[in-house]
């Protein structure tokens, strides 16, 4: 069984944000998901990590 609590989310802007999102834009590529200017991100906790992933 898999311990997820999510923790928050956020919508991709041109501010500080993006920066989060281009140290994991490569990760999202490999994984067959873009992300894009106005789209929302969510944060978790699962197992102990922090996972994030579009909402």
């Amino acid at each position: 069984m898999t311990d997820e609590q999510i923790l928050g989310t956020t919508t991709v802007t041109q501010r500080w944000r993006i920066s989060l999102i281009k140290a994991v834009r490569e990760e999202f590529a490999e994984a067959g998901e873009t992300v894009e200017e106005g789209d929302r991100l969510v944060f978790k906790k699962r197992d102990g990590e922090i996972i994030v992933e579009p909402a």
